[in-house]
């Protein structure tokens, strides 16, 4: 048999007024009585208290998820429930991460809406397809996680928004410059139609534990979230919440300091490998390097850096993804720093190669040293 648990994490109540509180409790998204998990729980208010702070929103405009795609998904589907069109249009950043294609892709697609794609790294595109698709739906990263790593014009992107008969649903994905170098909060307002996503598992739990972030300052949206979240399941469980309130930074500045010293390592990188190009067996993809399509944009709006990842792409039809990875970690001034695997936000630098394009992402830990791991990636590629 097994063995009996003592403590199960669905309450029990001591009288039926106490148990009618607890179900008000519910009605309302109360926080500050523990019920059934997925209804909410004192550590829940907490973890989400503390999100609020580092994203810089009030307590009750924060909520956490099982996982970032979760937030992402359901922001879209929020979007797409209140949508007055017969048919929604959902407008995608052309280069956006590879997860959130393949639910654009693979189910937004297959269930009857209408998706057109623009160019993120350009304002005028932008304001194009604002006015030109008069979208429902808005799906963008401000620095996106893809091959060319476009920089969204954030202010030009809500400005025009705004400025549209039926301004649609921004669903805004933060996480790669978070709130430390892209602080969105103090950019959005109660009227507006923004849900701010992102992954948490990075620089919030530091890949210890799942999680998932989307906040809004409109009351409209943040309640639309809760009954999604309450109904699909997507809320963290009672032993992940203890795990994220273990991990969770203690403060905004340490939470800055950490992600901005990955973001220099990350840069320094990928400085290093462009200097030392040889040919054009490769392009590297990072905004702080001039021939950056955005590189202008980039310095002047995230002075201190905003991305924690870059990619380089092979030009060869005879060198993949896998060769290029092979390259790099056959050098041993590589292997000093790094590792293989997916994510990032690490203190050493995570080296992936992509399932489907010739291309590696790499991305750069907190403690790496981003010149002498360039240098050695230079070598280990041009040599």
């Amino acid at each position: 048999m097994p063995e009996t648990i003592s403590e199960p994490i669905v309450p029990n109540f001591d009288s039926i007024p106490d148990l009618r509180a607890g179900l008000e409790a519910k009605r309302n998204f109360d926080q500050r009585l523990n019920l059934y998990p997925r209804d909410g729980s004192e550590l829940l208010g907490q973890v989400e208290e503390q999100i609020a702070h580092l994203t810089g929103v009030e307590p009750d405009q924060a909520l956490a998820y099982n996982t970032g795609m979760s937030a992402v998904t359901e922001a879209i589907d929020v979007g797409l429930k209140r949508a007055d069109s017969e048919i929604p249009t959902v407008a995608v950043a052309q280069e956006t991460y590879s997860q959130t294609q393949c639910y654009v892709n693979g189910h937004l697609q297959q269930t009857g809406n209408r998706i057109v794609y623009f160019d993120s790294g350009d304002p005028e595109a932008v304001a194009e397809m604002l006015v030109r698709h008069q979208p429902d739906v808005v799906v963008v990263e401000t620095v996106a996680n893809y091959t060319g790593v476009p920089v969204l014009d954030t202010d030009t992107l809500l400005r025009k928004s705004q400025e549209q008969e039926r301004p649609p649903l921004l669903v805004i994905d933060n996480t790669l410059p978070l709130s430390t170098a892209q602080p969105l909060s103090e950019k959005i307002y109660p009227e507006d139609k923004v849900i701010v996503v992102e992954s948490g598992t990075k620089s919030y739990t530091f890949n210890a534990e799942q999680l998932g972030i989307a906040f809004t300052r409109n009351e409209e949206l943040i309640t639309y979230l809760r009954q999604l979240r309450r109904t699909r399941g997507s809320i963290p469980g009672a032993g992940s919440l203890e795990r994220i309130s273990s991990l969770l930074p203690e403060d905004q500045v340490i939470f800055d300091k950490r992600n901005f010293s990955l973001y220099r390592s990350t840069a320094a990188i990928a400085i290093q490998l462009a200097a030392a190009a040889e040919h054009d067996d490769y392009n590297i993809y990072h905004p702080i390097l001039p021939n950056h399509e955005n590189h202008d944009y980039y310095r002047q709006a995230y002075p201190h850096g905003g991305t924690p990842v870059f990619y380089v792409v092979s030009n060869r039809r005879d060198r993949d993804q896998y060769d290029i990875g092979e390259l790099l970690w056959t050098h041993p001034g590589v292997r000093e720093q790094t590792r293989l695997g997916q994510s990032f936000g690490f203190e050493h630098t995570r080296i992936v190669t992509d399932e489907n394009l010739p291309q590696v992402r790499i991305a750069g830990g907190s403690e790496t040293d981003g010149e002498a791991l360039g240098e050695a990636m230079a070598e280990a590629l041009y040599s």
